[in-house]
């Protein structure tokens, strides 16, 4: 008997080559999956007229890293300390580094076919020579059903349901239904979190406007309102046009910021550096650190749509890597840069336009956030409510004013439920530390090792998966408490 089990799909049927590479543990661990340029060159050239280059992808990549949650980052440098912190932001992102291999490694156990049917990337004549390619895998699937019982039972179909991304295709083949439901459940909250998230945050950017010149309810439901009725709107792909308002509003609000920092303290900050903390006082403050840092640097859950718009998918790798790095760099100004500059005048204890002046130059800069969001919120709550529409069994052909219900509901409770939480900052760190950290730090190694279906497992991936587990429960345990204590005050 064989000492170690056979992988679902045979090495000469996976959609890709693995490479036999050495890898290290920083960057060049990608390489198998990432770097490495495979045997999908016929995929490559039926994109290259079409997809992102290397260097856009990254700058897709270095986007997504710089939403809200950027706001937070003063006020994680200031839990973490200057030291950890730095040193932190670079830790984290090796890690989401190795996580992203491990995702992208499962496609090598993935039936063509089911790669084929997620990203789409080929023209007529590929599709054909696919096809034939596929009749060959289904035979030969078929031919070894006797003796893959057991595999079958924890594969499900060969097939996941139509209209399955990358990622839950993953969980569809390494776990069944079970798996992609899961998943699915994940993701659903996820989206919840960042549409009350979103919800607070105009929450506190209308509080930096008004002050106490009004209630709190009357001046903040005219943008749910705007964000309730757009995410029932049949097409809403030209609010993604507004993304460039949401880089050029952060980018002011950190400029008007550290010019007011130097107006006030010039370069003093720099010179007593050694008066700010260097490490976290707590565990719990290390844990809003590592909510925010993880929150922020979320691209694991969204690595096969990256991948999938580039002309050239092997290069997904160094895509990552350039992405990533420009996003270290920003962090890095954004937390302790910021941090310094406000050494004497200011403690970040929420988001970074708390240190903004009254102005005209912070009144705008607070009204173009609440506009960025408003418009950002529903390209959140649309694919939230139609998850929740599959899970109901509401089709897309089904009457409008069902649609509305529910996505009006979900805008609605979402409102509500933003009323009770105490700051932006708080629940952006518990979603990183549970959400975030789940789909991107523990699913992935946890699919990599069922898919591999190995009797012995690879070290790396265990480890990988045992501090991904270790780091959720206990920073989830820590925010949690923590929003609920602050939720009482």
């Amino acid at each position: 008997m064989e000492s170690e089990r056979r992988p679902l799909i045979p090495r000469q049927e996976r959609h890709f080559e693995i490479s036999n590479q050495a890898s290290d543990l920083s960057f060049a661990c990608l390489s198998r999956s990432t770097h490495v340029p495979r045997d999908n060159t016929l995929d490559e050239d039926c994109q290259a007229s079409k997809g992102t280059t290397v260097f856009q992808t990254a700058l897709n990549i270095t986007k997504l890293c710089m939403g809200t949650g950027t706001l937070a980052l003063p006020f994680a440098a200031q839990k973490g300390g200057l030291v950890f912190n730095m040193v932190g932001l670079g830790v984290i992102v090796v890690w989401i580094y190795c996580s992203a291999d491990c995702l992208l490694r499962c496609l090598d156990y993935l039936p063509r076919k089911t790669v084929d049917q997620s990203s789409k990337e080929c023209n007529d004549i590929l599709c054909s020579m696919k096809q034939a390619g596929d009749r060959e895998l289904h035979g030969a699937i078929h031919a070894r059903d006797v003796d893959r019982t057991e595999d079958a039972s924890h594969t499900g179909s060969y097939l996941p349901p139509e209209g399955t991304t990358t990622y839950g295709a993953v969980a569809w083949h390494a776990y069944g239904r079970s798996g992609l439901i899961a998943l699915e459940l994940l993701m659903i909250l996820l989206f919840v979190g960042l549409l009350i998230a979103y919800q607070v945050a105009m929450f506190s950017f209308i509080d930096g406007i008004i002050g106490n010149r009004g209630s709190r309810g009357y001046y903040k439901v005219f943008p749910s309102l705007a964000v309730a009725l757009l995410s029932c709107a049949q097409d809403i792909s030209f609010l993604s046009k507004f993304s460039v308002l949401g880089l050029l509003a952060l980018a002011l609000s950190f400029g008007v910021i550290s010019w007011e920092g130097l107006k006030e303290n010039g370069w003093n900050g720099f010179s007593d550096v050694m008066e700010l903390n260097l490490w976290p006082e707590s565990l719990s403050a290390a844990s809003s650190w590592f909510g925010v840092v993880v929150f922020g640097y979320g691209v694991v859950p969204f690595i096969f749509t990256f991948r999938d718009s580039m002309a050239k998918p092997s290069w997904i790798g160094l895509s990552t890597k350039i992405g990533l790095t420009i996003a270290y760099v920003f962090y890095l100004f954004a937390s302790n840069g910021i941090r310094i500059l406000f050494l004497h005048t200011h403690s970040f204890d929420g988001d970074v336009l708390q240190a903004l002046p009254d102005s005209p130059v912070s009144l705008v800069v607070r009204l173009l956030m609440i506009f960025v969001v408003t418009v950002t919120a529903p390209l959140v709550a649309v694919p939230c409510g139609e998850m929740i529409e599959g899970k109901l069994g509401i089709r897309s052909i089904d009457l409008i004013y069902k649609r509305v219900i529910i996505r009006g509901l979900l805008c609605v409770i979402c409102t509500l439920l933003a009323a009770f939480v105490p700051g932006f900052v708080n629940i952006i760190s518990f979603l990183g530390c549970f959400c975030v950290s789940m789909t991107g730090f523990v699913l992935p190694p946890i699919f990599c090792l069922r898919l591999t279906n190995s009797a012995h497992p690879g070290v790396f991936d265990v480890g990988l998966l045992l501090v991904g587990l270790i780091t959720t429960a206990v920073t989830s345990a820590m925010t949690f408490h923590d929003l609920m204590t602050y939720s009482k005050l």
